[in-house]
């Protein structure tokens, strides 16, 4: 509020300068430059004798400037003072950075809820070097975001909202707020501005996840039901649940899952599993392969590439790199 008081101030003085220099030309028939002169030395109260207004008129308007021009620089002052003692001031210019910021992003993820399960995907996207934005209303739940993460305070069903956290220029957005029906909501206004952004769900509820999809979101996580068979599987698979969970979520892992798509300029075109021997000479395995709408997974030496088609690849960060060039080129 003090950032848009003193912003007010500022333009109520240079509006008060312009004033002074086009009302001494009139009123004493002064050259421009003169009259900014006499108009600066006027509001500043310096009064250098130099050049002083001769007629009534002004007289009258230099009446008028000297208390307008200094109980407008007092005002101003108080509330530069009062916003910089406050820590106001600076608060203001972080958002200010910040929102522009947001502005040059493309490409990005958005956030919309830090609470317990948003805060596992932030960490999850951060750690991949995703562009990411949060939306969270609620201001105790902002001040526990780390440093220089970018946020948009407010309703992620409102326009305004989404159009600073540049939804129109997302890649996707992932709403994981605990009430179903707010959900639903978040995704109908999400779809209604921008149908294309590939949107992610929480439902707590099984019945949730059909309203969800109805609403237009394109995946719907049940967190309960995925906590509760990973639970199911702990106990009776621990060595295996506890090697995905090492690939998956270990930082210190080496290893990652990444989708590549098959380009129509790719060397891999046409080309069959055996044939590409992929797994030698990138060191590279192909989970799976979805085609269109179908999911072959654990393809067999004889599956030909075909374009479009996207690989689920398991594989070092360098491995991926080389043979991302290969798939892509």
């Amino acid at each position: 509020m003090e950032y848009r008081k003193i912003v007010v101030s500022i333009i109520l003085l240079h509006i008060i300068i312009l004033l002074g220099i086009f009302g001494y030309m009139f009123f004493e028939n002064l050259a421009f430059f003169d009259s900014l002169w006499l108009t600066i030395v006027s509001v500043l109260t310096i009064g250098y004798g130099d050049i002083s207004p001769e007629s009534t008129g002004g007289k009258l308007l230099t009446l008028v400037l000297i208390p307008s021009a200094i109980g407008l620089t007092t005002y101003m002052l108080a509330q530069l003072a009062g916003a910089i003692i406050g820590g106001k001031l600076s608060s203001e210019v972080r958002k200010r950075r910040m929102s522009l910021k947001i502005q040059d992003l493309h490409q990005h993820i958005i956030l919309c809820g830090y609470g317990r399960v948003g805060q596992q995907v932030f960490q999850q996207l951060r750690h991949e070097n995703q562009p990411l934005v949060v939306i969270e209303s609620d201001e105790s739940v902002i001040d526990q975001l780390p440093e220089g993460a970018l946020y948009v305070k407010g309703n992620a069903t409102e326009d305004r909202v989404l159009i600073q956290a540049g939804v129109d220029r997302a890649k996707g957005m992932i709403v994981t707020l605990p009430d179903d029906a707010d959900n639903v909501f978040i995704t109908l206004t999400v779809k209604g501005r921008n149908p294309a952004l590939y949107t992610v769900v929480r439902a707590e509820r099984d019945f949730s996840e059909e309203k969800l999809y109805r609403a237009g979101a394109d995946k719907v996580i049940n967190t309960s039901n995925i906590g509760g068979k990973r639970m199911a599987t702990a106990i009776t698979k621990p060595v295996s649940v506890e090697y995905v969970e090492t690939i998956l979520h270990d930082p210190l892992n080496d290893y990652n899952i990444e989708e590549i798509h098959i380009t129509n300029t790719s060397s891999l075109l046409n080309q069959t599993l055996k044939e590409s021997d992929i797994r030698r000479i990138y060191g590279v395995n192909i989970v799976a392969i979805k085609r269109k709408d179908i999911i072959i997974s654990n393809p067999e030496g004889d599956e030909t590439f075909q374009e479009n088609d996207l690989l689920i690849v398991f594989a070092t960060p360098e491995q991926l790199k080389r043979f991302e060039k290969v798939a892509t080129d």
